[in-house]
């Protein structure tokens, strides 16, 4: 097999991992919106990433995280609705990312593929800070994962217990900005949000528990992402929506399973 397949192959299992366990608490805090508007942060953070030639990583969490702690800040004031400020973050994060990137680019530049994906350009370094970042991500889930589920079920309770939602609500929102940082290359900047929310939204069907419903979000992530990138090689298209065209067509056959919860 060739190298760029199993860097690809590698590259998938990390980056399903990361989004699978993400993701639910994602559709369990009602954050779609918010994912979708760091998603497309992530333009900006690839032009900061070109610019300043700290490399596209760099750039993607730091524009992921200001932009995350931006809009925790506001919905505290309390004085817009969320899904006002995420309407108006998302939008004009994308439109920025694309100015900036139209400045600072040139005739090199893959557009597409931070748009859509590009899986097969992935690398070892890419790999390597994948890989990082699944550690990350997974350790602190797991240390914070009693007090970041009761957060997210019961959020008087967890306040009575003395837990700082604010404090919480920017390491979550932090996990997401590295979520996204690893995944422009495998879905693309416009296709993250469904990597997030689709395979929880499928392991819903079948799970009975919170930790069973993170275990089977991963599995069907991974297997979404390997029969999406082998649909991408075998029929020459682009990766990114070969993946979330696979995981559109397993949730719709989830929704024909009866539910048994």
């Amino acid at each position: 097999m060739e190298d760029f397949i199993l860097r690809a192959l590698t590259a998938s299992l990390g980056v399903s991992v990361i989004a699978g366990s993400l993701g639910c608490f994602v559709i369990w805090k009602r954050l779609s919106y918010f994912s979708d508007s760091i998603s497309h942060s992530a333009l900006l953070g690839v032009a900061l990433g070109l610019t300043t030639g700290l490399g596209i990583n760099f750039g993607l969490v730091i524009v992921g995280a200001l932009f995350a702690t931006l809009i925790v800040v506001l919905q505290q004031k309390g004085f817009w609705s969320n899904d006002a400020i995420l309407g108006i973050f998302s939008h004009i994060a994308l439109s920025v990312g694309i100015v900036v990137l139209g400045f600072v680019g040139d005739r090199n530049i893959d557009y597409f593929a931070y748009l859509f994906g590009d899986i097969l350009s992935i690398d070892s370094r890419d790999i390597f800070w994948i890989f990082s970042v699944m550690v990350a991500v997974v350790t602190i889930l797991v240390i914070n994962w009693r007090r970041l589920l009761l957060l997210t079920l019961n959020e008087e309770l967890a306040r009575a217990e003395g837990l700082n939602k604010v404090t919480y609500e920017l390491l979550f929102m932090f996990l997401i900005a590295l979520a996204v940082s690893v995944s422009v290359q495998i879905v693309g900047v416009l296709l993250i949000t469904s990597l997030l929310i689709i395979p929880p939204a499928i392991a819903r069907v079948f799970s009975r528990s919170p930790l069973s419903m993170i275990f089977s979000s991963i599995v069907v992530s991974i297997v979404s992402v390997l029969l999406g990138l082998f649909s991408s090689i075998e029929f020459d298209i682009a990766t990114g929506p070969a993946i979330v065209i696979t995981l559109g067509v397993f949730f719709f056959i989830s929704q024909l399973i009866p539910n048994k919860n």
